[in-house]
């Protein structure tokens, strides 16, 4: 009882943010940049963790309001044990308010948390580099999860059938995919500012570590779980496949599930904290 008093005295002062404490996830919101720089061979992991998960990120979400900034990394995918920075908003209206355009993993968007013992400079090779993901219709989902791993899909849409493929995912994907298992849902994003505007990718949202090994566990082939929830699915997946590039996606030749929904360029990045 006592700490809970001392910790409680931390938190009111101000001299301990919430968010230090408190076990932290990825808040799937309608808007999400990410970092499209490498980070320095050089730059020390478990400095680059100090950083970002413990210095910054708690004051980031203290000050920039409807917006968190995240670490991650990459335990499985073509970018297995590599970092990524990822910034979300609650919404465009926040986006525009907090950061106009442009990269918010830079040294001059930091330099307005007030004095950092570090840069994104001294970790990142090309800090302006970045991609402005929307959620496509954001406005006819419900709540969004919050997740430690973000499985990102590089998909290939074909540049002709842009538009009626997000009226697709906005009117038949969505709603059978978003919430398509209690621990894991399937959300679309269209690049519109940035290195990759114009690009989508396919955020398979995972509530955590342990719940992916429900459905594709570590070195084992994919369980009945994640069979039982795609199959269903099968006449809308032919339908995904008009809208891609062809060789761009999982074939059902592979006896993969997910055929289709999957991208073959792929990468889990699970949360730092």
């Amino acid at each position: 009882m006592v700490y809970k008093f001392y910790l409680l005295i931390l938190i009111y002062s101000g001299l301990l943010l919430p968010d230090c404490i408190m076990a932290q996830k990825v808040q799937l919101s309608e808007v999400i940049l990410i970092n499209g720089s490498s980070f320095k061979k050089q730059a020390d992991s478990e400095v680059l963790r100090s950083f970002y998960a413990k210095e910054v990120a708690p004051i980031w979400s203290a000050r920039v309001k409807g917006s968190h900034l995240y670490l991650l990394k990459a335990d499985r995918g073509v970018e297995k044990d590599q970092f990524l920075l990822a910034c979300t908003f609650d919404d465009v209206k926040a986006r525009n308010k907090n950061l106009a355009q442009g990269s918010p993993f830079n040294d001059k968007t930091f330099s307005r948390l007030g004095s950092l013992p570090s840069t994104p400079s001294r970790f990142l090779t090309d800090p302006d580099k970045y991609t402005d993901y929307s959620l496509i219709g954001r406005s006819e989902l419900g709540s969004l999860p919050e997740v430690e791993i973000l499985g990102i899909h590089y998909i290939q849409v074909s540049p002709d059938m842009a538009e009626i493929f997000e009226k697709f995912v906005r009117e038949q994907l969505h709603p059978k995919v978003a919430g398509l298992l209690p621990d894991m849902g399937l959300y679309y994003y269209k690049g519109v500012s940035g290195e990759n505007s114009g690009s989508y990718i396919t955020i398979f949202a995972i509530s955590t570590i342990e719940a992916r090994e429900k459905f594709w566990p570590t070195g084992g082939a994919e369980t009945a779980e994640v069979k039982k929830a795609f199959e269903p699915l099968g006449d809308l997946a032919e339908k995904l496949e008009t809208y891609l590039v062809k060789g761009s996606f999982l074939l059902p030749e592979s006896g993969g599930a997910a055929a289709y929904f999957e991208s073959l360029r792929w990468t889990d990045f699970v949360l730092v904290e």
